[in-house]
């Protein structure tokens, strides 16, 4: 359960429940299926803290306290952790990139699709989204090929946004479906995400951001099956939550905080150490905006992007949700870590298995780049459940 600050949350009035369709509602899309993947290397804390010991000596004596904070907590690379200490081209990274997205990218995909029950002839949007490796023409046109997509699927890829680009495929996707393609059936989209910081990783580069980074991040991949109205308007089905309103905030004055730089060894990451409390300073009045006053009582589950312990605080304490409410973002932190983008997949998976009630309403909350926050409002309805 969620309660903002009484300056926040306006009085409630006679607007209908949480089960209700407003007015103002567009048309529901159901999340239909949620699949993930992982690489083949795990990496716990202690090992986590013994590469970087060795990668900058001189900040051995801060990583107990640091790794303290990932207690039970697990990463998964997609190179091996020894290999973390030696520097990786730009020119390998770009080699390998293609190959080893792919191969994540499409096994999530299959599993999303196998959890909806949809055939990849029926998928009529590709949305993908990664931003640790660039290539033209990108892993959209690989996974065509690779799950066999029909050759005139509508393809959108996300890059810039980072970590927010997930949540950003699930609300555009949402979006186009609303609009999408006539015919006798509804149609459907996959939105898929795939992140490889490993490959990104400079341990030549010793700073607070790196380390902080390093800390948190791991390879992965997540996708997701959308299906949109039925031809004429009509609801989205019986299985699985509803996709409601969508919506995106650019913060003002955060363009500092979080990004990338690239140099002449590849990325660089930039993460300012006071994104807590900038995104604790800015998350009420935006959640408030987006959901409506009359709502923002009856959530009950935060989807939140899986930045890591203190950002998952931050959105708690601004929030003001309970346990339960963070649980499935904390679960996915825990099993994962952040995987940028594909991290709110992981989130999603978690809060779809804890089975919410019928009328349960959460939010997704993608956190990037800008900063932006991309927001999708979720309802389980009666039989919404996987």
């Amino acid at each position: 359960m969620v309660s903002l600050p009484p300056a926040v949350a306006a009085p409630a009035g006679a607007a209908p429940g949480v089960g209700e369709r407003r007015g103002g509602d567009p048309p529901p899309v159901r999340l239909a299926g949620v699949g993930v993947a992982l690489p083949p290397h795990p990496l716990d804390p202690d090992d986590l803290g013994a590469v970087l010991a060795r990668c900058w000596p001189q900040r051995a004596r801060h990583l107990p306290t640091l790794l303290r904070e990932l207690a039970g907590s697990r990463r998964w690379l997609a190179r091996p952790a020894a290999d973390l200490e030696r520097a990786m081209p730009l020119s390998e990274q770009c080699r390998r990139y293609p190959e080893l997205a792919t191969d994540l990218a499409a096994a999530a995909c299959r599993s999303a699709l196998n959890a909806a029950g949809v055939g990849a002839a029926d998928v009529d949007l590709l949305v993908v989204a990664s931003c640790t490796g660039f290539l033209l023409p990108g892993p959209d046109t690989r996974l065509v090929h690779r799950l066999g997509l029909r050759a005139d699927v509508t393809r959108l890829p996300l890059t810039q946004l980072g970590c927010a680009g997930g949540a950003a495929g699930l609300g555009r996707a949402a979006e186009w479906l609303r609009g999408g393609p006539p015919g006798d059936r509804p149609p459907v989209a996959v939105v898929a995400a795939v992140e490889l910081p490993s490959l990104t990783f400079q341990p030549a580069d010793d700073s607070q951001d790196n380390l902080l980074s390093a800390l948190v991040f791991g390879d992965g991949a997540g996708a997701a099956v959308l299906i949109g109205p039925r031809a004429g308007g009509g609801g989205a089905g019986a299985e699985g939550p509803r996709i409601l309103r969508t919506g995106e905030r650019l913060l003002p004055d955060t363009r500092d905080a979080l990004g990338y730089g690239l140099d002449d060894h590849g990325f660089r990451v930039r993460l300012a150490r006071d994104l807590p409390e900038r995104l604790a300073t800015a998350l009420p009045a935006v959640v408030a905006s987006f959901l409506a006053p009359d709502r923002t009582e009856d959530l009950r589950v935060v989807a939140a992007h899986p930045g890591g312990p203190r950002i998952l605080d931050a959105v708690a304490r601004a929030l003001g949700a309970g346990p339960g409410a963070m649980a499935a973002s904390r679960a996915a932190f825990d099993r994962a870590g952040n995987c940028s983008s594909a991290g709110i997949f992981f989130v999603l998976d978690a809060a779809i298995r804890s089975r919410p009630g019928a009328e349960t309403l959460g939010m997704v909350l993608g956190l990037g780049p800008g900063l932006t926050l991309e927001l999708v409002e979720l309802r389980w309805t009666a039989g919404g459940t996987r």
